[in-house]
């Protein structure tokens, strides 16, 4: 889904009359504004993204950001403009520049540059929001495909009417710990690591990440 189909429905469909009291704009202006802004900002992240080390950095981003502009949080609040400012640097580098896109987009539309320039931290939040929503859906359908994955090969393990009998399961639970015996006498001991709640977490994250691919969450978010 492109960006603007989804801030359509963003806050209850009322996204655009909120960022109209912002800006100083009608609610249609803002739409006009927004959609001059926000897929020009996804196109500059997706190119960003390409590079794999920008990657890793746009997901830990999108592990932090909550997605709530798209239901009911405050757009013009001052953690919004600064994230958005944020990514904006970013991406143009230099505020100059920033403030240069934000000058040409308002000559392009014929609106008010402070308007403008108002509104573009505002769309590139609102960027990140849409990400991050789509991220947490990609997550939720690569954890649901292993899990169905998992459970028709649990079931297609089993012999017969695909059930294991009691007595096979305790055959196989003596012939593993006879073997993981066999094994530790063997190899030689090694110190076991240890690791800490937040290293586990972090481990966790980058398994995660590995699984999503920069395709799938800009997918026909650029048309």
């Amino acid at each position: 889904m492109a960006v603007m189909d989804v801030l359509e429905k963003a806050q209850g469909g009322h996204l655009f009359r909120k960022l109209g009291e912002l800006a100083g704009l009608a609610p249609s202006d803002a739409r006009r504004a927004t959609e001059a802004l926000c897929p020009s900002i996804a196109a500059r992240l997706h190119e960003k993204a390409r590079e794999p080390q920008e990657f890793q950095k746009l997901l830990a981003l999108l592990e932090d950001n909550d997605g709530d502009l798209l239901e009911s949080g405050d757009p013009g609040s001052s953690d919004v403009r600064e994230d958005g400012q944020s990514v904006l640097i970013s991406l143009y580098e230099t505020g100059e520049a920033v403030q240069a896109q934000a000058h040409e987009a308002a000559e392009a539309l014929r609106m008010d540059r402070s308007s403008i320039e108002r509104l573009q931290p505002i769309a590139a939040s609102l960027v990140l929001a849409v990400l991050s929503d789509r991220y947490r859906q990609v997550e939720e359908t690569e954890a649901g495909e292993g899990s169905q994955t998992a459970e028709e090969t649990d079931q297609n393990g089993h012999g017969g009417e695909g059930k294991s009998t009691i007595l096979g399961i305790a055959i196989a639970a003596i012939g593993t710990a006879i073997m993981r015996a066999v094994i530790n006498r063997l190899m030689p001991r090694r110190r076991r690591t240890r690791y800490s709640y937040a290293t586990r977490g972090q481990k966790r994250r980058q398994k995660r990440r590995r699984e999503v691919r920069l395709e799938d969450l800009f997918k026909n978010m650029l048309r």
